[in-house]
C-alpha cells in the first residue's frame, strides 16, 4: 500500500477523470487546490507505515481524505481515494459509506452535480444514525441548490435541522427555505424546524394577502429565536406599500405606436386593481431623454417603467436614473445604468421552456427544424444550449430550410426516409426483374421534433413528418412556441393537430381573464395574438413594479401574471409560460412537467 500510495500522490491527476474551466461555486464547494499542503507526503508516510493492518491503514487515509477534503484539497484526496478504491474489498460497511460520501463530495468539487446528487440518494438512509448522517444532509441540502431545487433544499435543510445539524451564520436556515415555492408541502419534526418552518409560511400569508399581521404573530410566539431579525425585515418589507409615482416611457407615435398603446392598454388594466400605483405617459418617441431626469423630477416620479424599444433604453443615462427605481421593458447588452430588465415576449423564453421541458420528460435525442435565417439559427443555439446543459450526454440535431418547397426534402432527408428510398432503389435494380416490395422506414432515434418557427412554417411541416413516420412506428411528438398560435378562427388548424406549444395564459381558454381577453379584442377589432401578448406584458409590468421588493424579499412566491408564473431571480425575473396542444381546430390547454429555473 505505501508503494502504491507513493505512486498515486506523485501524478494525482492520473487517478481520476477530471473537469476543467469548471467555476468555483458557494455552499462548501470551493474548487481551488491549495497549494501548500497541511501535511506533508513525508509525514503520511510515516504514519501510515506505523500502522500494522491494512484495516487500521485504511481508517487512517479515509481520516484524511476527509481533512484534505474540508481544506480544499480536492486533487490530493483524488490521489488517496484513488488508493482506497484499489482496496474497497477489505472496507467495512461503515467504512464503505464514508468512501462513498467522499466520492461525492469529490464529484461536486468538480461541479458534477448532477452524478453526485445520484449517487448521494440512495446513500443517504444508510448514513442515518451514524456520524456522517448530518455531513449528508447538508451535502444533499447543497446539491439541490445548486441544481435550482429550491423545493428541495429546502426539504433538506429542514432535515438537516431535524437531525441537529447546527448552521453557521444563524440565518442559513431562511438561506435555503425562502426560495421554497411551496412551503406547506414541507415537513418538519424537531422544535427548531418547526420554527423556521413557521416563518416560512408566515412570510408566504402574508406576502399572498391571507394575513397581514402573520409575521407579528410569528415574533410574538417565538420571542428568542435567531430568526427575530429576519422577521423584522421581512416584514418591513411586506407592509402596505405608500403611494407610489411612476413616469412610463412608450412609443405612442411613430412606427411603433400600435405596440406601445397595446402595453399601455395593459397597464391601464392592471390599474384599476391597484391603487397604490399612479402613472404619468410620456411618448418616447418625441422624448427627449436629456431631460430625462427633469422630467422624474418634475412629475414626482419614484419609479421609471420603460422604455420599451432597445436604442431607447440605451438613452438612458446613469444620472437621470440615480434616485429612482427603474423597470425597462426590454434587454440590451451594453446599458449604462443597472435596471432591472424584463422583456417577457422574448422568444429565447420560448426555447429553453421548451428545452427543460424535454429534459424533464427524459427525451434524449430531439430534432430541431427551423429557417435558414439568422433568427432560425439563434433558435437552435439557445435550444441546444438549454437542453445540454441539463442533458450533457444528450445529442440534438438540426436541419434548415429556405424556401417552402425544402421542408420536404430536409423532413426526409433528417428522418432517414430519403436514405432508406435510396436503398430501396439499389435492390430494385439489383435485383433485375425481379419484384421488391419494400417501403421506406424513417429514423427512429429521434423521440421528439422542435419547431421554433411561424404557423405559417409549421403548418407546411407538420404533413411532412406525419406522412415520413413509418405506420409502424410511433408517432414523434411535435413542438413548437407561441408563434404557433395565432387569432384567425376562419383559419383550418387540422394541419397543427397535436401539435403542442408554449402560450402566455391569458391566451388559453381555461385562464379566469380570457373573458377580459374576448372584450378586449373586440374592442380592438384590428388585434393579433401578437398585440394582445404586449397588453399582458403591459399589466404584468405594472404588478411587478409594485411587487418586485416582495418577491426579492421571499424568492419562493410565485406571482400569477397574465403572461405566465413569475419568479425573482438576483440577476433577472424567470417566467413560465403555460402549455397547449391543438386537437383538430381547438386549442386545448395541457400540462407538463414544471420548467421554472
Amino acid at each position: 500500500m505505501l508503494v502504491c500510495l507513493l505512486s498515486a500522490c506523485a501524478s494525482p491527476g492520473k487517478q481520476r477523470e477530471q473537469v476543467s474551466d469548471t467555476p468555483t461555486q458557494s455552499n462548501g464547494f470551493e474548487q481551488t487546490e491549495v497549494v501548500s499542503s497541511a501535511r506533508t507526503l513525508n509525514t503520511l508516510l510515516e504514519e501510515l507505515s506505523a500502522l500494522p493492518t491494512v484495516g487500521q491503514q485504511l481508517s487512517f487515509l479515509l481520516h484524511e481524505v476527509e481533512q484534505l477534503q474540508q481544506a480544499n484539497e480536492w486533487q490530493t484526496s483524488a490521489a488517496l481515494l484513488s488508493e482506497i478504491e484499489r482496496h474497497e474489498q477489505q472496507l467495512t460497511a461503515s467504512q464503505r459509506r464514508q468512501l462513498q460520501l467522499a466520492e461525492v463530495r469529490w464529484l461536486a468539487s468538480q461541479g458534477r452535480y448532477e452524478v453526485a446528487q445520484q449517487q448521494l440518494q440512495p446513500l443517504l438512509p444508510q448514513l442515518s444514525g451514524s456520524t456522517y448522517h448530518t455531513a449528508g444532509l447538508r451535502l444533499a441540502r447543497d446539491l439541490a441548490w445548486q441544481l435550482q431545487q429550491p423545493q428541495q433544499a429546502a426539504h433538506m435543510q429542514l432535515a438537516l435541522l431535524d437531525a441537529g445539524g447546527q448552521a453557521e451564520p444563524t440565518d442559513d436556515p431562511w438561506r435555503f427555505l425562502r426560495e421554497a415555492p411551496k412551503p406547506d408541502e414541507l415537513q418538519a419534526r424537531s422544535n427548531a424546524a418547526q420554527s423556521w418552518l413557521a416563518l416560512l409560511k408566515a412570510a408566504h400569508q402574508q406576502a399572498q394577502g391571507l394575513d397581514s399581521s402573520a409575521l407579528q404573530g410569528w415574533q410574538l410566539r417565538h420571542a428568542d429565536h435567531p430568526g427575530q431579525a429576519i422577521a423584522a425585515r421581512v416584514a418591513a418589507v411586506l407592509r402596505s406599500p405608500k403611494q407610489q409615482q411612476a413616469l412610463v416611457l412608450l412609443p405612442l407615435s411613430g412606427p411603433y405606436a400600435e405596440q406601445g398603446q397595446a402595453v399601455l392598454d395593459g397597464m391601464v388594466m392592471a390599474l384599476e386593481d391597484q391603487p397604490n400605483l399612479q402613472i404619468t405617459v410620456r411618448d418616447s418617441f418625441s422624448f427627449d431623454f436629456a431631460q430625462l431626469a427633469e422630467e422624474l423630477q418634475r412629475t414626482g416620479a419614484d419609479t421609471l417603467i420603460g422604455p420599451l424599444l432597445k436604442d431607447n433604453i440605451g438613452q438612458v443615462s446613469d444620472d437621470a436614473v440615480a434616485n429612482v427605481r427603474w423597470v425597462a421593458l426590454n434587454s440590451l447588452q451594453q446599458l449604462n445604468a443597472t435596471p432591472t430588465l424584463w422583456y417577457a415576449l422574448a422568444p429565447e423564453t420560448e426555447y429553453e421552456q421548451v428545452a427543460r421541458t424535454f429534459a424533464a420528460k427524459g427525451y434524449r435525442q430531439p430534432l430541431v427544424l427551423a429557417a435558414d435565417s439568422a433568427r432560425g439559427r439563434e433558435a437552435i443555439a439557445v435550444f441546444s444550449d438549454a437542453f445540454q446543459q441539463q442533458q450533457p450526454q444528450s445529442t440534438v440535431e438540426s436541419g434548415l430550410y429556405r424556401t417552402p418547397d425544402d421542408m420536404k426534402a430536409i423532413v426526409q432527408e433528417k428522418l432517414g426516409v430519403a436514405a432508406s428510398e435510396a436503398r430501396i432503389w439499389q435492390v430494385k435494380i439489383t435485383a433485375g426483374k425481379i419484384l421488391v416490395d419494400a417501403e421506406a422506414r424513417s429514423r427512429a432515434d429521434f423521440d421528439v421534433i422542435f419547431l421554433p418557427g411561424s404557423i405559417e412554417q409549421t403548418r407546411l411541416l407538420k404533413p411532412f413528418i406525419d406522412v415520413n413516420i413509418s405506420p409502424f412506428m410511433q408517432p414523434i411528438p411535435v413542438y413548437a412556441t407561441s408563434a404557433s398560435h395565432i387569432k384567425g378562427d376562419a383559419l383550418s388548424e387540422n394541419d397543427l393537430d397535436n401539435v403542442r406549444f408554449t402560450e402566455l395564459p391569458w391566451l388559453l381558454p381555461d385562464h379566469p381573464q380570457y373573458g377580459r381577453l374576448q372584450q378586449l379584442l373586440q374592442q380592438r377589432s384590428h388585434w393579433g395574438y401578437n398585440l394582445a401578448r404586449l397588453a399582458a406584458f403591459g399589466h404584468d409590468a405594472v404588478l411587478l413594479t409594485l411587487r418586485q421588493q416582495q418577491m426579492a424579499a421571499i424568492p419562493g412566491i410565485y406571482l400569477e401574471g397574465l403572461t405566465g408564473t413569475l419568479k425573482w431571480q438576483p440577476d433577472a425575473l424567470q417566467r413560465q409560460l403555460d402549455w397547449a396542444r391543438y386537437d383538430g381546430h381547438e386549442v386545448v390547454p395541457t400540462s407538463e412537467p414544471l420548467t421554472m429555473p
